[in-house]
């Protein structure tokens, strides 16, 4: 009787140490890595929310600006927006309505062009958009630092009569 030694044998099954060792440590380092990068995705994200509030906020006011046709130089103008960019009327609304308040400026001068010889151009004007995220709606441009808001200037072509 001849019995085969090979089909006697028993198969190991599963892994070994060594091998669930090393799967943990890759696993814990891609793990790490990923939660490494979520605070710099958190703040990009922050930073792109804040850039395009900004872009529809400036939008809604140059539009104003330009249906209003007003040319002349304007006093400091202040408008409200909630946290979606949407205009807000500061009348009736409750404080926690307002997150963004912007103050526009024209100023009483025009924009003089490379070439001019001091002779401003009827045509053009600078808007300077002072904005803050803030709640407070008597927010002070004046007496704030300058690094504590964001300031747009543009300029604007005078359209229509």
């Amino acid at each position: 009787m001849n019995i085969r030694t090979s089909s006697l044998r028993t198969h190991p099954q599963g892994f070994s140490l060594v091998e669930v060792t090393l799967a943990l440590a890759i696993a814990a380092f891609g793990i790490t890595t990923i939660m490494s990068l979520l605070p710099h995705g958190v703040s990009n994200v922050r930073t792109a929310g804040e850039i395009t509030a900004a872009s529809r906020i400036s939008q809604h006011i140059l539009g104003s600006l330009d249906q209003s046709q007003s040319t002349g130089a304007q006093q400091k103008q202040r408008y409200y927006f909630d946290a979606y960019a949407v205009p807000v009327d500061p009348a009736g609304r409750s404080k926690n309505d307002i997150a963004f308040v912007a103050e526009v400026s024209v100023p009483t001068t025009d924009v003089l062009l490379p070439g001019n010889t001091g002779v401003n151009d009827a045509f053009l004007r600078r808007v300077t958009v002072k904005l803050k995220q803030t709640p407070v709606a008597d927010f002070n441009f004046t007496a704030a630092l300058p690094d504590t808001y964001k300031l747009y200037s543009y300029v604007v072509a005078k359209t229509g009569k």
